[in-house]
C-alpha cells in the first residue's frame, strides 16, 4: 500500500519537475511558479494523508464490529455466515445487476453536476468481500400485519477486485461534448459511500486540486438524500420478482414532523489563516440530507453573518445531530477553521436557545447560534 502511495506522489513531483524545467528552457520561470509547485504538491499530499487515514479509520471500525459481531449472542452472526456463503454463489450477481444497475443510473441522472450533460453506468462488479451486518433491531411498532420496520447496521468495503465503469459526457463549454470513462475503484459503504475514480492509463486524475472529490461527493449526496430518512427507497417486491421487472422502486419522501429554525450569528476569536492575519470565513453545516452555507465574508475574524435556515425534522427516533464546520474561503483549498455540533432532540421546549459554541479540533475560535425547534406537520413561517 504504501508503495504504491509513494509512486503515485512522484509522479505528481515528476510533473512538476518536468514543467519546471521546460518553463526554464524557455527562460520564462519566474519564482512564482516554485511557489504555486510548492502549493500544488503540498495540496496532493494533504489529499493522499486524509485518505490514507479514512483507511485507517475504517480498517479500526471493521476490526471492531468484527469482534463484537463474533462476541455477542444478539447479533445478526447468524445472517453474516449466511450471507459470506451466498455471496459469491448469486448474491454478489442478485445485487449488483438485478438491485443496483437499475436504481444507480435513475440516481446519477437525477442528482449529476452541472459540468456533466449526462451519466451512465456501463458495468458494476462488487468484488468477492461482502457486506457485514452489524446490528438490526425493529425501529417502531408495526402499523399493519404486512407493515416491519427494521433498522440495519451495515458495514461494506469491497476487496481489489470491485470494479466498475461510469460514462461520463461533459458539457460543451468544459469537454467539447466528449464523454470519458471513469472507472470506480474501492467501494466503501458506512452510512454513506466513498469511490475512488481512476484512468486505466496515465495518472489519476482525481488527486488533482479541484477534481479530487468530485464522485465521493456526488454519491454521498445521492445515497444520503434518497436511502435514508425522510427519503426512503420503496420496492415493489411484486413488480420485482416479476419475468420482466419494471419501476419496480420508487422514492418515498415524508413530511416533516418539525423544523430548527438555526439562526447563525457570528463567530469570535477565530485564527488566522490567511498571510495578512485574517481570514474569509464561512459556515457549512448539515442535519442527515439537509445541507446549508452562509455567505463568505471577507478579511474578518469576527464575522457576523445573521442567516437564518429552516432545517426540516422527519423523525424524532434517531438523534438529529446538526453538525457545523467553519472555514476559510481559499482559491485553491478551503482551511478548516474548526467544528462543532447540537443534537436538535435536546431542544424540544419550543424557545429560542442562545449558543456560544467553542471549536474542536482547533485552539481558537467560538460560534454562536440561536435555534428554535417548531413541532408540528404545518407550514413554518
Amino acid at each position: 500500500m504504501g508503495s504504491i502511495t509513494d509512486a503515485t506522489i512522484l509522479h505528481h513531483v515528476c510533473i512538476v519537475l518536468l514543467l519546471l524545467w521546460f518553463l526554464n528552457s524557455f527562460n520564462c520561470c519566474h519564482p512564482v511558479a516554485y511557489f504555486l509547485s510548492l502549493i500544488y504538491l503540498y495540496v496532493v499530499h494533504e489529499g493522499y494523508v486524509l485518505k490514507l487515514r479514512k483507511k485507517l479509520q475504517f480498517e479500526e471500525k471493521k476490526e471492531a464490529n468484527q469482534r463484537r459481531v463474533l462476541s455477542d449472542s444478539e447479533t445478526v452472526r447468524w445472517l453474516n455466515q449466511v450471507i459470506e456463503r451466498m455471496w459469491p454463489v448469486c448474491m454478489e450477481e442478485i445485487v449488483s445487476q438485478k438491485i443496483l444497475f437499475p436504481i444507480v443510473p435513475w440516481f446519477l441522472k437525477k442528482y449529476k453536476p452541472w459540468t456533466a450533460k449526462d451519466i451512465e453506468l456501463q458495468h458494476l462488479y462488487l468484488g468477492r468481500s461482502p457486506p457485514i451486518f452489524t446490528d438490526m433491531r425493529v425501529l417502531q411498532p408495526s402499523n399493519g400485519d404486512d407493515h416491519l420496520v427494521l433498522e440495519l447496521g451495515m458495514n461494506f468495503r469491497t476487496a481489489d477486485d470491485m470494479s466498475g465503469i461510469l460514462g461520463v459526457k461533459l458539457r460543451k463549454r468544459l469537454g467539447f461534448g466528449m464523454w470519458a470513462k471513469l472507472h470506480l475503484l474501492g467501494l466503501h459503504i458506512e452510512g454513506k459511500m466513498t469511490v475512488k475514480p481512476i484512468f486505466t492509463h496515465g495518472l489519476d486524475v482525481t488527486e488533482l486540486p479541484g477534481i479530487a472529490g468530485w464522485i465521493d461527493n456526488l454519491l454521498a449526496l445521492i445515497f444520503e438524500e434518497t436511502l435514508v430518512e425522510p427519503n426512503m427507497l420503496v420496492v415493489d417486491v411484486e413488480k420485482f420478482a416479476s419475468p420482466q421487472p419494471e419501476n419496480w422502486f420508487s422514492v418515498d419522501a415524508k413530511e416533516p414532523i418539525a423544523h430548527a429554525i438555526l439562526e447563525v450569528l457570528e463567530a469570535a476569536d477565530m485564527k488566522p489563516s490567511d498571510l495578512n492575519g485574517l481570514a474569509d470565513p464561512y459556515v457549512k453545516g448539515q442535519l442527515g440530507p439537509y445541507r446549508f452555507r452562509t455567505k463568505i465574508h471577507k478579511n474578518t475574524l469576527t464575522p457576523k453573518w445573521r442567516e437564518e435556515f429552516k432545517i426540516p425534522i422527519c423523525t424524532w427516533e434517531s438523534q438529529n445531530i446538526l453538525v457545523f464546520e467553519v472555514r476559510d474561503k481559499d482559491p485553491i483549498f478551503d482551511d478548516m477553521l474548526g467544528e462543532c455540533t447540537v443534537n436538535i432532540n435536546e431542544l424540544r421546549d419550543g424557545q429560542r436557545h442562545d449558543l456560544w459554541l467553542p471549536l474542536q479540533k482547533i485552539k481558537t475560535g467560538r460560534l454562536h447560534l440561536a435555534i428554535t425547534v417548531l413541532e408540528g406537520k404545518g407550514k413554518v413561517s
